[in-house]
């Protein structure tokens, strides 16, 4: 039955039945069976018409945005920033090392191996260094573009696999040495001091390009059905003037006037606190 179910949502199939029946009660030996077979047409076919018309009353002109749940923080350790003895961490791990940043235990830079394959603008993943039983160790390679906190997917151990939390850095030591970290995108999740002299310094930037995306959190240089959306709202709210498809400078600054208004983190970027309280 629930295959004819199925197939009754299609219009056609409905209409073949019901004359696969009429054709069967213009013969008069089939009369007897007539009523059974009207009510097999019935249920077979109607039962799906009450989900058909819940879904069709739950449409919205409004759309509702997904959002990426981060990953657990490690405890804060307490360790601040450090001069890097580059030379020290070279001769413990066994080969020379381009050290970045460092804190007393933990450290993140490349291999001279590493730097020979990377593009031009710099590496795309890096090392992460720990000192642990007197020796400098690397505990994970990470993409740069992600924070830590999202290490699951963004971190590897090279021929064993994707890292685990034991092989991050505590939450203070990532806020100094991965600026991916500290990005104004990812404050909220990674409890990162937000350095709003970088926030206002970015809305002088112009875009190249902008990439279409359809989750949060969003900021400048995206366009897509949420940037309008959004556009909409700080319009009524007499933010921006004009509504566009992109998140341009003039949206950026609209945002960031906006949290700053509502007592949010001023970061400029649509996440999910500014997105609730834009969209009550």
């Amino acid at each position: 039955m629930s295959y004819l179910k199925t197939k009754c949502e299609r219009p056609w199939v409905r209409w073949r039945l019901l004359a696969f029946v009429m054709n069967i009660l213009n013969h008069s030996h089939a009369l007897r069976c007539a009523p059974a077979l009207l009510l097999f047409l019935v249920v077979g076919c109607t039962a799906t018409t009450p989900s058909t018309q819940t879904s069709s009353t739950q449409t919205s002109s409004e759309i509702v945005p997904t959002t990426t749940t981060p990953s657990q923080l490690v405890p804060a350790s307490g360790e601040i920033e450090i001069p890097c003895d580059s030379k020290a961490i070279s001769q413990s791990y066994g080969e020379k090392v381009k050290v970045e940043k460092c804190t007393q235990t933990w450290a993140v830079g490349d291999t001279d191996r590493d730097s020979w394959n990377c593009e031009d603008d710099g590496c795309r993943q890096t090392r992460l260094y720990q000192f642990a039983n007197n020796k400098w160790i690397n505990t994970a390679t990470c993409s740069r573009e992600l924070p830590l906190t999202r290490y699951a997917s963004s971190c590897f151990v090279p021929n064993v696999g994707l890292a685990t939390i034991d092989l991050i850095p505590p939450q203070d030591v990532a806020c100094i040495l991965w600026p991916a970290n500290s990005h104004p995108k990812y404050v909220q999740e990674t409890q990162c001091a937000l350095d709003e002299s970088k926030v206002l310094k970015s809305f002088d930037t112009k875009c190249e390009e902008y990439y279409e995306k359809t989750s949060l959190p969003l900021e400048k240089c995206y366009r897509g059905p949420l940037v309008r959306q959004a556009l909409v709202k700080l319009q009524q709210l007499k933010y921006v003037r004009n509504v566009v498809d992109y998140f341009g400078p003039e949206m950026a600054r609209a945002v960031f006037e906006f949290q700053t208004d509502n007592n949010l983190a001023r970061t400029g970027i649509l996440d999910d606190k500014t997105w609730n309280l834009l969209n009550p």
